[in-house]
């Protein structure tokens, strides 16, 4: 029973630790949350010394997959938001906004094909009008 309460205490200490973290370098934070959280764990399992290096190899590895995980999800998000703010005149998704002014001329739509050996999906290109 002792046992089981340890394990509940960790388990929550844990999460509530992790949650805490702040964006940046969540992967290297993640890794020593988990080693830290898993040698407890792999100690109060065991209560050896092997179980703890075990413990903390698995728990480094899990929490460095998680914290990796949400690096990529925060630079994604940021990602997406930088391209948002440097819309620049008219794209195809935003023709029909009256506040974008675009230049003079028309979408086309260019098939796919090879240049320079590799392959170029179809895709829209902004031909401009003269004047």
């Amino acid at each position: 029973m002792k046992r089981l309460i340890s394990t509940a205490l960790i388990i929550f200490l844990g999460i509530t630790l992790a949650s805490c973290a702040s964006s940046g370098y969540n992967a290297q934070k993640g890794a020593a949350i988990g080693a830290g959280l898993g040698a407890i764990g792999g100690q109060i399992i065991g209560s050896n010394t092997a179980s703890t290096l075990i413990g903390t190899a698995v728990g480094a590895l899990a929490g460095l997959i998680a914290g990796n995980a949400l690096d990529q999800h925060v630079n994604e998000v940021n990602n997406t938001q930088v391209q948002q703010s440097q819309m620049a005149y008219a794209t195809p998704d935003n023709v029909s906004q009256p506040q974008v002014q675009a230049p003079p001329g028309q979408w086309v739509d260019v098939p796919g094909q090879w240049i320079g050996g590799k392959w170029v999906p179809s895709h829209k290109v902004w031909v401009p009008v003269n004047p």
